[in-house]
Order: C-alpha cells, then sequence, then structure tokens
C-alpha cells in the first residue's frame, strides 16, 4: 500500500485503481498489507502499473456537455439519496467503524463541534498517513498552541460507492466518525471542508465545498478562503443544530 501510495502522488491514479503487474505470492498478484522486502525481488526488477486517474474516470463517466449545467459535481438530489441510503455503503462505513483503528493526538471535549479539514489541496498536499503526519507537524497543525487536532484519518476511512452517474467513487464518509464518537460528534454538529464535492456524497448535508488549492508557489498570497471560512465558523458555532444550514451560500 505504501508503494501504491507513492505511486499515486506520482501518477495521480488512486491506489485502489491501481493494478501492480510483476508483485505476486505464490502465484497471485500480493495483497496490500504484503512487505515488499518479503518478495525477495531480484534488483533491477520492472514493475508495471496499470491503471486510470479519477479525472480520465470522470471525463469518460461525464454527461453530455448540454446536460453540464445540472449534473454539477453531486448536486443531483436522487444520486445523492440513492447513494446516501443504499444498504452496502452503510454495511461499509459499519466495518470502517469496527475495524479502522483511530490515534486520538488529544481526546474529544464534550460540547465541541466537529470540523473536519481535507489535507490534499486544502491544506495542503498530502497522501498517505505518514506524510499527512509529518506535513502537518511542518506546518505547526499538530502542536500548535492556539487549538488541539483530535486526530487525522487517511485513506483507510475512505469507502467507494456506485453512482448512477459516475460509476464507482471514493468518498469520505463521516458516519466513521460518528460511530466511533456518537456521544460526541454528529450530523447535527460537524462540518467538512473539502475542495472535491463527491466526497459528501454519504453526508451531503454536512460538506462545504472550497476552492482547491493549486499552484501554492504561485498563489501563497492569493489564498485567503479558509480566512474567510473562519468567520463563518465562528458564526455556526453558536448553533446547537447545523442540519438547516445551506452550506453553498457561506460567502453571504
Amino acid at each position: 500500500m505504501d508503494l501504491k501510495q507513492s505511486i499515486k502522488t506520482l501518477t495521480g491514479v488512486l491506489p485502489e485503481r491501481q493494478k501492480l503487474l510483476g508483485l505476486k505470492v505464490k502465484g497471485k498478484p500480493a495483497e496490500d498489507q504484503v512487505k515488499l522486502g518479503s518478495l525477495k525481488l531480484k534488483p533491477n526488477t520492472k514493475i508495471m502499473m496499470m491503471g486510470t486517474r479519477e479525472e480520465s474516470l470522470e471525463e469518460v463517466l461525464a454527461p453530455p456537455p448540454e446536460n453540464d449545467d445540472v449534473v454539477n459535481d453531486f448536486d443531483i438530489e436522487e444520486e445523492v439519496i440513492e447513494v446516501e441510503n443504499r444498504e452496502e455503503n452503510l454495511a461499509k462505513i459499519a466495518r470502517r467503524v469496527k475495524d479502522y483503528k483511530v490515534e486520538e493526538l488529544n481526546a474529544p471535549r464534550e460540547g465541541k463541534r466537529l470540523l473536519v479539514l481535507d489535507v490534499d489541496y486544502t491544506l495542503f498536499a498530502a497522501t498517505s498517513m505518514k506524510w499527512i503526519d509529518a506535513k502537518m507537524k511542518e506546518l505547526g497543525v499538530t502542536d500548535n498552541p492556539k487549538y488541539k487536532i483530535t486526530f487525522m484519518l487517511d485513506s483507510a476511512a475512505m469507502i467507494t460507492v456506485h453512482t448512477p452517474k459516475r460509476g464507482v467513487v471514493e468518498v469520505k464518509p463521516l458516519g466513521v466518525i460518528w460511530g466511533k464518537y456518537g456521544e460526541f460528534y454528529n450530523r447535527k454538529n460537524t462540518i467538512m471542508f473539502d475542495d472535491i464535492g463527491r466526497n459528501f456524497l454519504m453526508n451531503p448535508q454536512n460538506g462545504l465545498k472550497i476552492r482547491p488549492f493549486m499552484k501554492a508557489h504561485l498563489n501563497r498570497e492569493k489564498d485567503r478562503e479558509l480566512y474567510k471560512l473562519a468567520q463563518y465558523l465562528k458564526e455556526i458555532a453558536k448553533l446547537d443544530d447545523f442540519s438547516g444550514l445551506n452550506h453553498k451560500h457561506w460567502e453571504r
């Protein structure tokens, strides 16, 4: 899996979209948990990756251009409802709740709201947990005296869902957090920032889509969106229930 994550940073192909040719155990493709050292590869062994970037898949699965205004991102109510309530997707979340191990940096505090921040193109460009951890320390996030991060999650907490319009996509189900920390967090007190709208498919009411922080080295002084969103957070933190809010209109 570490190798697949490294390949993702170079190619943009998600780990679950990758097929690695040349890595076998007893004649079968090596599973994600297999250590490369145990394969006893010979020097200069060539490994081929076959896969398709998510962007390319979206181009293939995208509707005709004339319909683009009505199928923007995930804004098809029937599609969202079908994905959000499908039994197989809820079962996947239940498995993540049971199996995914959360390493707490700071204990949850009663009465606090939950802000979930995407990392890639929202805060910074990141990959696996190893790099997320390193970059968050470098940015001064994990040990900042002004606030406390409760925990960080990586791609293993995500699930794949099938949508009528886009086929199979990977999403970020907040139900994993709610399932593990139900005494603190739920649909009423959670908001998530992400630059990719499809990540909200399992919890559309709790998502606020921001503009992606692209070309960071060129736009460090221009991208002030998170600073402005801080004011929005201060306002909604006064509420006991976020479920009646339309986060699309946060700017006004």
